[in-house]
């Protein structure tokens, strides 16, 4: 009779921790089902505010949110057969791996939330609603990057057991040492903070090195590099510890082109110098594109060797390349015209050959 009760107990054990595990897995698949059912119900409402980070929110939340139920599940499972099995050596580390996990998933949560907010004020400027400066988005990122990844580890290593205190202070001598090795890389991340921070360019803006002989757009200013595709289309690399010591003319952000041309004409039409001197500022001060408030010359400058020349100094408020060409070209063209209107003509080489009479 005793043999038939310890039997039974046994076997009823034995059903508790499977019906146990059972429980357990139901529970996961409905909080799976639960939460494809909320990122589903976050998205439609999500879809009223495009270009934000708002209507990524399923795709920020839910493969960690996934990821850590299923964390959760199997460490549950692990848990009931530890228990049945008398793994107790296991279970010593289960709750810490279980507890690192969940910090860890909300973590990579973190990230991916700061890496949509960051894509949407980038999108957001693209688009014209300006809120927050591209530039101060990616610098705002990457400290957003380094201080979550850092307090993580840290909570990590002290929920593993390890006391973080000891490992502060080597770490301060540890880097010390590692920055002397390192200085370069050092320099050059600082380098980048700094452009992040004074902004003497930004991504997008057409720079110029004259000490390198460089020209072109920013593409993307990194950690350690800054990234400049020339005017040939090649891409080059420059340390960001560079731009501290380097001159940098940043095109972009001109607010003028100046027009300085010296026109000449023969040296017979002098008496209708000033005629043409005057139609020519005439014709400068009425085209639009023509700044008024800034210094505009148009004088009878000099007698050159075999032309008069006629000096030209105005600002143009074409400030991209393309259009101040066609207002220089349009500009040039009816200065022609202006010359022609008064019957005089622009110099050109001319030799004269002299040939020895016969009788010498």
């Amino acid at each position: 009779m005793e043999e038939v009760s310890s039997t039974w107990d046994l076997d009823l054990l034995t059903g508790v921790w499977v019906i146990e595990i059972v429980v357990g897995i139901l529970v996961l698949v409905l909080a799976n089902f639960g939460l494809k059912k909320a990122m589903r119900y976050l998205r439609r409402r999500s879809l009223a505010t495009p270009h934000d980070w708002k209507e990524k929110l399923e795709q920020i939340c839910y493969l960690p949110m996934h990821f850590l139920l299923w964390i959760l599940g199997v460490t549950y499972v692990i848990d009931v057969l530890g228990h049945h099995f008398g793994f107790s050596a296991a279970l010593n580390y289960l709750d810490s791996f279980r507890n690192a996990a969940v910090i860890s998933c909300l973590s990579w949560l973190l990230l991916r939330w700061k890496t949509e907010v960051q894509n949407s004020i980038i999108v957001k400027n693209q688009i014209g609603k300006k809120s927050i400066d591209p530039g101060t988005a990616h610098i705002l990122g990457k400290l957003l990057t380094i201080i979550i990844s850092v307090i993580t580890l840290m909570i990590i290593l002290q929920i593993i057991g390890l006391d973080v205190m000891p490992l502060v202070a080597f770490g301060g001598i540890g880097a010390a040492a590692i920055g002397f090795a390192g200085k370069d890389v050092i320099a050059n991340f600082f380098g980048g903070l700094m452009l992040y921070i004074s902004r003497p360019f930004t991504a997008g803006d057409l720079i110029l090195l004259p000490e390198k002989n460089i020209e072109g757009h920013v593409e993307e200013i990194g950690w350690y590099t800054t990234s400049i595709r020339d005017k040939e289309k090649r891409p080059v690399y420059l340390p960001n510890a560079m731009f501290s010591t380097m001159l940098v003319i940043n095109s972009s952000r001109m607010s003028h082109r100046r027009l300085l041309e010296v026109i000449s004409i023969r040296q017979e039409d002098f008496p209708k110098v000033m005629a043409i001197v005057e139609g020519i500022r005439q014709l400068i001060v009425a085209d639009p594109l023509v700044d008024k408030n800034l210094p505009l010359h148009v004088f009878f400058s000099e007698f050159g060797e075999y032309a008069l020349r006629i000096h030209i100094d105005a600002y143009s408020l074409a400030t991209r390349h393309d259009e101040f060409l066609q207002f220089k070209q349009e500009i040039l063209i009816k200065i022609q015209k202006v010359i022609d209107d008064q019957g005089a003509v622009m110099p050109y080489p001319t030799s004269v050959m002299i040939y020895p009479s016969e009788s010498s």
